[in-house]
């Protein structure tokens, strides 16, 4: 359809937000941005998403806390979320579909390129 499908990216590094806003609003994508947990929930209960892209390590409130939270908005509940960590070990990526991540995505092998094919395939074009 014509309507551009939404996108939230919450990391608290403004170049890892700007770059790949960039190429996902160059794929076609409405990207809003926030810098940490809180700032996320607040523009999830105002606005909606159709697929979340999220940092684990953030302060005030982490990215697994946010996961389960947004698990637990009735909007929201079967959202993608993708979680796009630079930690990796088994137990961050166990714990994390644990809480409820659609998708693991890791920082350092993930180019802006490759985050946007997993958000057009999760999203189904």
């Amino acid at each position: 359809s014509s309507v551009k499908k939404r996108i939230l990216i919450v990391d608290d590094t403004d170049a890892v937000r700007r770059m790949n806003k960039s190429r996902l609003t160059l794929d076609g994508f409405t990207v809003l941005e926030a810098k940490n947990g809180v700032e996320a929930v607040k523009v999830l209960q105002s606005e909606h998403f159709d697929l979340v892209v999220l940092d684990l390590f953030m302060e005030p409130m982490d990215g697994f806390k946010l996961t389960a939270f947004i698990r637990q908005m009735p909007q929201h509940s079967d959202v993608p979320i993708i979680v796009f960590s630079a930690r990796s070990t088994p137990e961050v990526i166990e714990q994390a579909m644990n809480v409820g991540a659609t998708l693991f995505l890791v920082k350092m092998t993930t180019s802006p390129i490759k985050l946007s094919e997993n958000v057009k395939v999760l999203l189904k074009g």
